[in-house]
């Protein structure tokens, strides 16, 4: 018997991470303009589950879009990542 108390639901462990097309939708862009942005280098860093599936962690899209919307404009990767507390100012990819 699996201990529920222990293990994290499906539902939680699958809102941890978002795929593109939950991206997408967050910032009501299409998915193409979604991989435009990630390509652009306009997106939070993504994960790299495996060879061509990626996923982004909720918590750093939604600290970026709070934080886009206080600057006024949707901020880029370098100056996400100088501001997020989190990556510690690391700039690389």
């Amino acid at each position: 018997m699996i201990d529920s108390t222990k293990t994290l639901s499906v539902e939680a462990a699958d809102s941890l991470l978002i795929d593109a097309r939950e991206l997408a939708r967050l910032l009501s862009v299409s998915l193409a303009t979604c991989h435009r942005m990630k390509a652009a280098g306009k997106l939070p860093r993504e994960l790299a589950l495996s060879r061509g599936c990626v996923r982004w962690r909720r918590e750093t899209v939604e600290r970026w879009l709070v934080a886009s919307e206080r600057e006024g404009r949707l901020l880029d990767r370098k100056t996400w990542l100088s501001l997020d507390p989190t990556t510690n100012g690391r700039t690389s990819p």
